[in-house]
């Protein structure tokens, strides 16, 4: 398996300016998620900042069990954690109806990965940094799909392997929180990883980031039952 584009040359432990600039921005960025998920109905399960959360853990996991190093684990952690950023700029009754989304609807939410680099922008600028390469690399794309019909309409040539991964591990959450529209879906671990397999397959994911990922999961799973 290729691992380019993992970020390889960049310790976030040692690094100045992600220390200096770019931790504090991301963690204030996630307060700032919260407290936007707080405006939102008592009932809500899909919890913008705990999927960050998770998303980060499954990130950091994933990359572990492909058997890279852990200072480029803990890279990639915080590079997914601002991923949706970008959604407490869009109108908190957006997120929360009980009917299935319409594709306009999809795609309004989906504008969040632009919102997200307007923020990431307005933040830093033209400063050049591989961390901030890469973090915004998967604000941007973290829904694309391998066929072209994502949000932005790239094909899996175009993507990197971060991004790919990340667009993995970015559905597996959002298919495991039960929404109304649901109905009796298997939101299991192994029922959504079969959802993804056979429903989505190859037009959507890298299969092979993708059993990486499900293995990842389902040892997780093994060792820690829910």
């Amino acid at each position: 398996m290729s691992f380019n584009g993992f970020p390889h040359d960049l310790n976030t432990d040692t690094d100045p300016i992600f220390q200096d600039r770019i931790r504090p921005f991301i963690e204030s960025e996630l307060k700032k998620l919260q407290e936007y998920d707080a405006l939102r109905p008592a009932d809500t399960l899909y919890i913008f900042h705990e999927h960050a959360h998770r998303v980060a853990e499954d990130m950091r996991r994933t990359c572990a069990h492909l058997g890279l190093p852990a200072f480029v684990c803990k890279t990639m952690y915080w590079t997914m954690l601002p991923h949706d950023i970008g959604k407490r700029l869009l109108p908190v009754a957006l997120w929360d109806s009980e009917e299935k989304p319409t594709e306009e609807m999809k795609q309004k939410r989906r504008s969040h990965a632009d919102l997200g680099l307007e923020i990431v922008g307005k933040e830093f600028g033209d400063t050049e940094h591989p961390f901030l390469a890469l973090m915004k690399d998967i604000i941007g794309n973290h829904h694309e799909q391998m066929d072209g019909t994502g949000y932005r309409g790239l094909t899996g040539e175009q993507l990197s392997a971060p991004v790919k991964l990340a667009c993995i591990i970015e559905s597996f959450d959002g298919y495991q929180i039960r929404r109304p529209h649901f109905g009796d879906r298997d939101i299991s671990t192994a029922g959504v990883l079969k959802r993804m397999r056979e429903e989505k397959g190859a037009a959507f994911y890298d299969m092979e980031l993708f059993e990486a990922f499900a293995e990842a999961k389902i040892g997780a799973h093994t060792r820690h039952p829910e």
